[in-house]
């Protein structure tokens, strides 16, 4: 009888540690991962990064963490063919470098000198750059800037709905440790790139022409509307704010915003006499 009862009661035991065993197991399945995602370390934080962009070691740790938020998205249809095309040769070395990749012929532009290039591989996008040989310059901050400046452009045009006007999708695209500029001190090193989604833009002389003669009173006061408010002071300029072959108003170059004053009294020229009217009536 207690032999029965001994064998009775070690069987209970052995069910109820099992259930415990596998409540267990069943609870641990469920809250490590959250517990995994909730570390915030840093080199954690950058080995999950690693997943998309490789870490460049001439980047800051903390620069680069910033920067993640503003890169081109791992998912997006071009970072694959963008990833084999910067991996082959250090394409931004030189202006020689850069046409014999296969970028269009390079113009400086003023007044940093920046480079804007197309490629007849990736169509659509244009791409702006600072070459090793360039002066050194915070590159990463002037595209960020320029990121800002057109998220908030796009922001007030929503704001607004305004269905003129459009402004062009910006990434930081992060170049590759290798392959390296030299080691010499002729050359420094640029470690990120900008990527821009092409408006196609009229030819400048087109572009004048819709100024002159195109240009209607709605686009004019949302044209003021939208340098007011998002302090465009380098949009004044029709080379800045471009027709596009649909008829849209493109802002291209964001840089510079949340600035003031604005300068109106440089568009005005450039518009019909009763359109300078109007416009300096705002």
């Amino acid at each position: 009888m207690i032999g029965k009862i001994v064998m009775i009661a070690c069987g209970m035991m052995f069910l109820l540690s099992s259930f415990l065993s596998c409540r267990t197991a069943i609870l641990f399945i469920l809250f490590c991962p959250l517990s995994c995602l909730s570390c915030s370390d840093s080199s954690y934080h950058c080995r999950a990064a690693s997943l998309i962009y490789a870490y460049n070691p001439h980047v800051p740790e903390s620069l680069w963490q910033e920067l993640e938020p503003y890169f081109l998205p791992h998912n997006h249809p071009i970072k694959k063919k963008l990833d084999r095309f910067f991996s082959q040769k250090r394409v931004t070395l030189s202006k020689e470098s850069f046409e014999k990749a296969g970028f269009n012929k390079v113009k400086m532009r003023k007044p940093t000198n920046i480079v804007v290039g197309k490629h007849h591989r990736f169509p659509g996008y244009l791409f702006k750059v600072f070459f090793d040989t360039q002066p050194y310059v915070a590159e990463w901050d002037n595209w960020v800037k320029r990121i800002e400046g057109a998220r908030s452009i796009k922001e007030c045009i929503r704001k607004h709905n305004f269905h003129d006007f459009v402004a062009p999708k910006k990434w930081i695209y992060p170049l590759p440790e290798f392959p390296a500029p030299p080691d010499d001190p002729y050359y420094i090193r640029k470690n990120f790139i900008l990527i821009v989604e092409d408006m196609r833009i009229l030819r400048a002389k087109d572009n004048l022409d819709a100024y002159k003669n195109k240009i209607t009173h709605e686009q004019l006061f949302a044209l003021f509307t939208l340098l007011t408010e998002v302090g465009l002071i380098d949009s004044v300029y029709p080379d800045n704010t471009p027709f596009t072959i649909k008829e849209k108003i493109a802002f291209i170059d964001t840089e510079h915003h949340h600035l003031a004053p604005v300068p109106f009294h440089k568009l005005t020229h450039h518009l019909s006499p009763s359109m300078q009217t109007y416009w300096e009536s705002l």
